[in-house]
């Protein structure tokens, strides 16, 4: 199971400052992911969720990428619309990137 690096924590900060460093629902019971709980939690719309991931470096949103790609963060659970969102953004931001995250 995954737990959260320093640079997840980092990431889920910059884009979730109302979490305010917090890397759990609740004492305990840290998030396995970075998106889902933003998705899931925080973001009002899809355009705020990639919004929201729009503001990472562009080293920190490859990261994610790879991440994604590798099957480690989870997508496929993320709200209705964000996924779409998610990716539109990174192909503007970074064409080609895109690459093996559609299904």
């Amino acid at each position: 199971m995954r737990t959260l690096s320093d640079l997840d924590k980092k990431i889920l900060a910059k884009i979730a400052p109302e979490f305010q460093g917090a890397t759990g629902p609740a004492p305990g019971h840290d998030y396995k992911f970075v998106l889902l709980p933003v998705s899931h939690k925080l973001s009002e719309s899809p355009e705020d969720f990639a919004n929201r991931v729009n503001k990472l470096t562009d080293d920190e949103l490859l990261y994610l990428i790879d991440l994604i790609k590798k099957g480690e963060e989870d997508v496929r659970s993320l709200a209705e619309g964000d996924y779409d969102a998610l990716l539109e953004m990174i192909e503007k931001r970074l064409p080609g990137k895109t690459t093996g995250l559609k299904d």
